[in-house]
């Protein structure tokens, strides 16, 4: 019986084990099968699955890892403390970390000052090379991508290079993917925001700034981000408020101070625009931009014979500048009166900037106001040229109908006129249209325009001058010679001299018109509608001597007008 039970329990052994085999043999034959179609490696624009593998920095404490994800200043500072060692030698995890925060605070907060010594360490790492890829230029994609830094790392490369369109996508999936991890970081935000901010997409950028901002607000890096996109977005009186403190702060730093210049000099607030370029030149006096800039405000504010110092200055170094070449000519054309000389600039500056906005409407500029050509183009012609690609651009649209209107092509530069109204309703664009309607005698059209915006803004000069202009041209001229008479004497000297002239058409007697033209020029020696009214009154007569005097006056006021040099020197001709 024991027999037979051994024998048993053997047979029952041996299929056991043949099963078992067969089993292992079969699995192996299918694992042999399907091993090419294995993913052996983690490929590089992959985020890996979630793994029991132990991290690069598995020994570092929680903590401190935190801080250098943050990645702000002060939170780069807190992991380096803790980190340091004094008597054991740190570990290759260690001495990594301490060589990646100290690099993402040269790279990324060039202000700021690396506080803390960083072991030496010359072993090949990824998270290394993604740093040294970076310095050159170069998005590097072989750190694995295991893990936040390895996201955010190769994206330092932003901070040294301005075109970012070739690792744009790149760089972007590669942020998202870190912030899905830490959505906090001031380092990762920070990043992103430059990455948008220099593809042209302010717009994208500002959140991400304004987390930064939020999280690193001792920053100087991550305020100024913010504040100059939110001035790059159009948001002045936002930027404004934002740069006050940095100005506070930092009192002598050029960027700051820069920005917080063009805030002022975008509120016509001159002067202050001014003091903030002087300050930038006192510390650097060869700093073109500034010095560029501080030219410009000096043309506006008519200094011209210090505009053009500067700007000989600035052409030692660089003649070929736009900007540069933009003021020459309306020094040239403004302060010398040397249409030639302009003409000659601007020629210039469309052959190195041919499709260049603001080159093709100060052409049209001088096309519209003296009625020449430029490279033989026409003031609509660089308009149209402008609308091409920007169909609503007021400036171009209003060149264009100032110089149908020079070519007194009136009904055209009504249908413009009528379409810029259209796409902005601010005062200059109504008076235009205004003028335009009462040379078509379009009386009504022009009153139902201006005398709503008079009721409303009586006390501004422009609207005034306008309107009294209207009532006269509308046969309002009682209504028109009572409101002068109401302004006179409390008029400033400007609106004045216009009433003035204008009153001297309302007269009946020409002594009494010859006295209020007088009273004219007294008030603005200038006011070239005086001038010529006065030569017009003196040439009907037959004084050619006194009506020589009053055209030569705005000849030299006007030299590029050529209708005026004509009327000279046909004068000239009869005084022979």
């Amino acid at each position: 019986m024991i027999k037979n039970h051994s024998w048993f329990v053997k047979c029952i052994f041996l299929v056991i084990s043949f099963i078992s085999l067969s089993s292992i043999l079969y699995a192996a034959s299918k694992r042999k099968k399907t091993a090419p179609q294995e993913k052996t490696a983690i490929s590089p624009r992959e985020t890996p699955a979630k793994t029991n593998t132990p991290s690069y920095f598995s020994s570092i404490s929680a903590e401190t890892m935190l801080d250098i994800e943050n990645g702000s200043p002060s939170s780069l500072r807190r992991a380096a403390s803790a980190l340091r060692k004094t008597t054991v030698e740190y570990t290759t995890s260690e001495k990594v970390l301490l060589e990646v925060a100290s690099e993402i605070m040269q790279m990324v907060y060039p202000s700021e000052r690396v506080g803390w010594e960083t072991p030496a360490y010359s072993e090949a790492n990824p998270y290394i090379g993604a740093i040294k890829s970076a310095k050159t230029g170069i998005y590097d994609t072989s750190t694995g991508f295991m893990d936040f830094l390895s996201f955010v790392l190769p994206s330092l490369v932003i901070t040294r290079v301005d075109d970012v369109s070739y690792f744009f996508d790149l760089s972007k999936t590669d942020l998202e993917k870190a912030l899905s991890l830490n959505n906090t970081s001031v380092l990762a935000n920070y990043l992103m925001g430059t990455l948008y901010k220099k593809a042209g997409k302010h717009t994208e950028a500002t959140p991400y700034f304004l987390a930064a901002k939020e999280g690193a607000p001792d920053c100087f890096e991550t305020l100024y981000a913010y504040a100059e996109n939110l001035y790059l977005l159009g948001r002045v009186s936002e930027a404004n408020y934002e740069i006050h403190p940095l100005l506070e702060k930092y009192p002598a730093n050029p960027e700051v101070l820069r920005i917080a210049a063009q805030i002022a000099f975008d509120a016509k607030k001159y002067n202050e625009a001014e003091d903030y370029i002087l300050r930038i030149l006192q510390q650097n006096p060869n700093d073109l931009e500034a010095l560029l800039f501080r030219t410009k405000i000096l043309v506006i504010k008519k200094d011209y014979i210090r505009a053009a110092s500067l700007l000989d200055v600035y052409s030692r170094q660089d003649s070929a500048s736009k900007d540069y070449l933009l003021l020459r000519a309306e020094l040239q054309y403004d302060w010398s009166k040397n249409l030639n000389a302009t003409i000659a600039t601007i020629e210039n500056a469309l052959r190195l900037y041919p499709d260049d906005k603001e080159v093709q409407l100060f052409a049209a500029k001088i096309c519209a106001v003296t009625g020449t050509k430029i490279a033989g183009k026409s003031a609509e012609d660089y308009a149209n040229a402008v609308l091409a690609v920007d169909e609503t651009n007021q400036t171009a649209l209003r060149y264009a109908v100032v110089g149908l209107m020079e070519k007194k092509d009136f009904q055209k530069a009504y249908e413009l006129s009528s379409k810029l109204l259209k796409i902005g309703s601010d005062d200059e664009n109504l008076f235009l249209h205004v003028r335009i309607c009462l040379a078509l005698k379009k009386n009504d059209e022009a009153w139902n325009l201006i005398s709503p915006v008079y009721r409303t803004n009586s006390a501004d000069e422009n609207v005034i001058q306008t309107y009294i202009i209207t009532l006269d041209e509308t046969d309002r001229d009682q209504q028109a010679l009572t409101l002068i008479n109401k302004l006179l004497p409390d008029a400033s000297s400007r609106l004045k001299s216009f009433l003035h002239y204008r009153r001297s058409l309302l007269q009946t007697r020409e002594e009494d018109a010859l006295s209020d033209l007088r009273s004219s020029l007294i008030s603005n020696p200038r006011n070239t509608d005086s001038l010529f009214r006065l030569y017009q009154i003196y040439f009907s007569k037959n004084d050619y001597r006194k009506a020589q005097y009053y055209l030569k006056q705005i000849v030299a006021l006007n030299p590029n007008d050529e209708e005026v040099r004509k009327l000279n020197d046909e004068l000239l001709l009869l005084l022979k």
